[in-house]
């Protein structure tokens, strides 16, 4: 009987580390006469654990024979390496000996699925399959052999460079050993040499096999993998073969679905670049002749640098069913693989600018445009919807104007609404207006009567027909929802709708339209973002301070926004700092915001995060740095003749902005402009008693009744967060007790219970040890974070007077010599971190 030793010899240990179904076998073989037959790839570790098992076997006294027609004595061992190299007769001479149980009976080879002999050979001695290396066996091996713990992540690299075959790992980490200490070890450095050292063991590898079999390796690089068919026709041999081959491949490790991607490199350096072109070619055309080139295949193609007219056919076709961004991609990879790029130009500007690929897009509409004289008045219009909706998600919507006043009425088509839109947006009616002559000779298609209808509210909405605009934008946002196919546009329907909705308080049905757009959109719209920054502002002008700042962190960090709409996340960011009184955060707020101004102009889609923003400045004392930004959007208003939809809520931030300066004279112009508004709109009249309000305030005439009155219709239309602040803001202005009280109590009873105030809940909690009340708690967050008496009273609806009253008595809480040796106390005990 062959018996191993009872633990595996140090070298053992340490060729099989990471191995566990090796070492697994090893331990399980000490006992009886093993019979196994071990299949692998090559450089899976095969000849590594018969080399451990004939120590093993050796040390122990036991003759052991490595000829698959070796006479062995009983008691000995026939240990055999590459089976799959032998012939039928040698193969079924190791199957007669499997049935032998005096004597061990271990057999390696690679995994040839269609070899009869092998097949029974497996049968007599059953098998065990050396499984490609895990991260976790890398971190192992790596121990073992270089005597340190890799991070998992590096080893998840090695992992996916080398594909976890042992002789290819054992060279990744050859290289992590001979690294100049001196060098900074970054990933990216690391993965360079991991991927230089991989890909020159591999050369040597392949550098030993036949030509037919690295032909099939380069055929196998295209697609999912080789077919024999495809073999038969490329490589002109028999079908027999040409499995055979397939299997080889399979064989050498490199091959799953397709070529492991370190390999690639070093088979073009083994095969020559021209012999690879040859066959990618000969591929190419057996697979169109057989119709069976499908996507992936015709991407890799042209991956590998395959020219030819029917490869790129079949890209553009498969882009013009794909979604945007993948289309994209695909004119991309048509162009590279011959197809004429002024051809594709239109439809891949297009697919790029829907997948915010907003450079790309200008790129090609630019190139159009130079060839204006070479288009069609449809393709034109087309060229210029495309460069103007990009000029749009840019911030530049005066350029989207420029652009239809170049294009003319006569050219335009069925983009007069699109044209008329976008002109009005610009605040240049009579160019809009002659636009819209020309479009009563577009089909009738839902695109264009939804077109036509969304430029008809906006009008209607700049006329001051408040309520037939808004049914108009509603019934044309349902008509373009229609379309078949995702057509880019300045401004999304629904943001239009929405805004307008907003601008006029119908709070409740902007958000089910912008909530409609978001449950029917897909996933990569390139509108999605501007959807969700919309319903962030209903919630923020709501007062549900919580909600909207969720919201916005929830957005994903790695996606870069659109000029447009990083307008919109800075002016949420400054809006909620101010609303939360966190002063700190508002200047990181403001100062993040200044290069997104600086690259902005106004238009009538923007003046809501243009007003929310003059606030910010207006409370840092800043407003300077957007005063040209407030002048255009005050120009585009007198253009259109001072909109009362449009034009109220950025007037009512020019009320509150001269609050925050505590200036009434600059307060007066904004009051009698919403007196204006206030004769056709209830929403301005609600917004010009406020603002009448507030200047009274201001002036120190405090009316308990008016100023709740003002602040209860604030709520009424959708500012309840504004008409708390007006009434605490009178509440700490108030002379005596009782009115202060009365109005604390109105602007309590307007402030969401969802909107946290800074710290309350950790203020609690770190009561109980610096002996602080609930109250006191609140006080010191928000006087860490550095806001005035006066500032701290109006947060918690409390006067300047009784946050210092509670000041003194933290000071003598902590036993503080000072207000500085108070507020290092405070921030020591974690006051002032939250917000």
């Amino acid at each position: 009987m062959t018996v191993l030793t009872s633990e595996p010899t140090g070298t053992a240990a340490a060729t099989l580390a990471g191995m566990p179904g090796a070492q697994a076998f090893l331990a399980a073989a000490r006992t009886g006469n093993p019979h196994m037959l071990i299949r692998g790839a090559a450089g899976s570790g095969k000849s590594t654990l018969l080399a451990a098992i004939r120590d093993e076997l050796r040390a122990n006294g036991t003759a052991v024979a490595a000829a698959a027609g070796a006479d062995v004595e009983p008691g000995g061992a026939l240990v055999v390496d590459d089976a799959h190299r032998l012939p039928d007769a040698a193969v079924d001479a190791l199957t007669l000996a499997a049935h032998r149980q005096d004597i061990t009976v271990i057999v390696a080879t690679e995994p040839r699925p269609h070899s009869r002999t092998l097949r029974s050979l497996g049968d007599a001695l059953g098998s065990l399959t050396l499984d490609p290396m895990t991260a976790r066996d890398i971190v192992v091996r790596a121990e073992s052999t270089l005597g340190v713990r890799l991070p998992i992540g590096l080893a998840a690299a090695i992992l996916r460079i080398t594909g976890g075959g042992v002789q290819s790992v054992d060279a990744a980490l050859g290289a992590l050993s001979r690294l100049d200490p001196t060098e900074p070890r970054t990933q990216p450095a690391l993965e360079r040499a991991l991927d230089a050292a991989t890909a020159a063991h591999l050369r040597a590898r392949l550098g030993e096999l036949d030509s037919d079999l690295l032909c099939t390796l380069a055929i196998a690089a295209i697609g999912s993998g080789p077919d024999p068919v495809e073999l038969v026709r490329v490589l002109s041999v028999d079908p027999d073969v040409a499995q055979d081959l397939i299997d080889r491949a399979r064989g050498t490790g490199l091959v799953t679905h397709t070529l492991l991607p370190v390999a690639r490199d070093p088979l073009a350096a083994v095969l020559g670049a021209q012999r690879l072109a040859r066959l990618h070619a000969d591929s190419l055309r057996a697979k169109l002749a057989d119709g069976t080139l499908d996507l992936p295949a015709a991407r890799a193609y042209t991956e590998a640098g395959v020219t030819d007219p029917e490869l790129a056919e079949f890209l553009c076709g498969a882009a013009e069913h794909a979604e945007p961004p993948l289309a994209a991609s695909l004119y991309a990879e048509a162009v590279r693989a011959g197809a004429d790029r002024n051809t594709l130009a239109l439809r891949w500007s297009e697919a790029a600018a829907l997948s915010a690929d907003l450079d790309t897009a200008v790129g090609l509409t630019d190139g159009l445009l130079e060839r204006a004289a070479d288009l069609t008045d449809t393709e034109l219009a087309a060229a210029v919807r495309i460069a103007a909706s990009v000029a749009a998600q840019q911030g530049m919507l005066g350029r989207s104007a420029d652009l239809y006043e170049w294009l003319g009425p006569a050219r335009v088509g069925s983009d007069a609404p699109v044209a008329a839109t976008v002109l009005l947006a610009a605040g240049r009616p009579e160019q809009a207006e002659a636009m819209t002559e020309r479009q009563a000779g577009a089909p009738p298609t839902s695109t264009s009567a939804g077109a036509a209808l969304l430029a008809q509210g906006l009008r209607q909405s700049i006329d001051g027909q408040v309520a037939i605009a808004v049914n108009s934008l509603t019934r044309g946002l349902s008509l373009s929802a229609n379309g078949s196919r995702p057509r880019l546009l300045p401004d999304s329907g629904a943001a239009i709708t929405a805004l307008a909705g907003i601008a006029c308080g119908e709070l409740a049905g902007a958000q089910a339209v912008l909530q409609r757009a978001l449950d029917t959109e897909p996933r990569e719209s390139i509108t999605r973002q501007r959807h969700e920054l919309l319903l962030t502002w209903i919630a923020m002008i709501r007062g549900d301070l919580d909600a909207a700042t969720a919201r916005l962190d929830a957005m994903p960090a790695d996606a870069e926004p659109t000029p447009r709409d990083a307008l919109f996340i800075a002016a949420l960011r400054v809006g909620l700092a101010r609303r939360v009184g966190d002063i700190g955060a508002l200047t990181h707020s403001w100062e993040r915001a200044h290069g997104v101004i600086a690259e902005h102009s106004a238009d009538l889609f923007s003046l809501l995060p243009l007003g929310e923003l003059w606030l910010g400045a207006a409370r840092l004392r800043d407003t300077d740095r957007l005063a040209h930004l407030i002048e255009q959007a005050n120009e585009l208003l007198t253009r259109l003749g001072e909109p009362t939809l449009w034009g109220s809520p950025l007037h009512w931030y020019g009320v509150q902005a001269a609050i925050l300066a505590e200036s009434p004279a600059e307060l007066l112009p904004h009051a009698n402009a919403l007196g204006v508004a206030a004769e056709t709109s209830p929403y301005a009249a609600g917004l010009a008693a406020a603002g009448r309000a507030w200047l009274r305030v201001l002036q120190g005439e405090i009316d308990a009744t008016v100023v709740e009155q003002s602040a209860r219709t604030l709520d009424r239309i959708g500012l309840p967060w504004d008409g708390a602040r007006l009434a605490s803001e009178a509440a700490l202005r108030a002379s005596d007790t009782r009115t202060a009280t009365t109005l604390l109590q109105v602007a309590r009873s307007l402030r969401p219970a969802s909107s946290s105030m800074p710290g309350a809940v950790a203020g609690t909690e770190r009561e109980l040890s610096a002996g602080l009340t609930d109250r006191e708690a609140e006080v010191a967050n928000l006087l860490v974070m550095g806001l005035t008496y006066r500032d701290i009273g109006a947060r918690l609806f409390i006067s300047a007077k009784t946050v210092e009253h509670h000041v003194a008595r933290i000071r003598r809480r902590l036993d503080a010599t000072s207000r500085a040796d108070m507020l290092s106390m405070l921030r020591a005990m974690g006051h002032g971190t939250e917000s």
